[in-house]
């Protein structure tokens, strides 16, 4: 809704005869159709997801919330979480807010230039595509419990990013700017990562 609204108030002109509940409506079908009424900003949608920690580990089975919805089961409510880039979470403790914070899958525009400056090549063995047209990949995979930090994401190119995911390559960050690379044979190359 919040992309709606704001798609609406950008196309609301003094030559524009639509009031803004019917650029409301014609945003949102254009939205349905694919049709993108293109801002330049990416306003993905955050949905609010409260569960217990335990629940989430799979410890528990006690039942989530999604705002604006209500109760939810805790098998739907990790897929939910599961599903998402980005969580807003709100820890507990005997019923009193302990910490309230965001985590993300993709690293901030912040991060990302952090990490390009830091790395400026992709760390591949050799390779020399700069990283500012390389993915930026986690070391510790997201899915592992890998951190959306700097400091766990490289900057692969498309070609060693396809290596390491479905080619049987392993990275391993041993120092900072320091990677370990083992080939599927077993073969291991140490890169240093060029100085800013």
């Amino acid at each position: 809704m919040a992309r709606v609204n704001h798609l609406a108030r950008a196309l609301k002109t003094g030559h524009d005869p639509r009031t803004i509940d019917q650029l409301r409506a014609d945003v949102f079908l254009d939205l349905l159709e694919g049709n993108q009424a293109a801002d330049g900003v990416d306003r993905r949608g955050v949905v609010d997801i409260r569960v217990d920690l335990t629940t989430l580990m799979g410890l528990a089975d006690t039942p989530g919330e999604i705002g604006g919805w209500g109760p939810v089961i805790a098998d739907i409510i990790r897929r939910a979480v599961s599903e998402r880039d980005t969580w807003q979470i709100t820890v507990t403790d005997n019923g009193d807010i302990a910490w309230v914070g965001t985590t993300r899958r993709r690293p901030t525009t912040r991060q990302q230039r952090q990490i390009r400056a830091r790395r400026p090549v992709c760390v591949f063995p050799g390779c020399r595509m700069p990283a500012t047209n390389s993915d930026l990949d986690h070391t510790i995979a997201y899915a592992d419990g890998g951190p959306t930090a700097a400091w766990n994401i490289a900057p692969l190119c498309r070609h060693d990013h396809r290596a390491k995911h479905q080619g049987g390559w392993k990275l391993q960050r041993i120092a900072p700017n320091r990677y370990q690379w083992t080939s599927p044979h077993n073969h291991t190359y140490i890169v240093e990562a060029e100085p800013p």
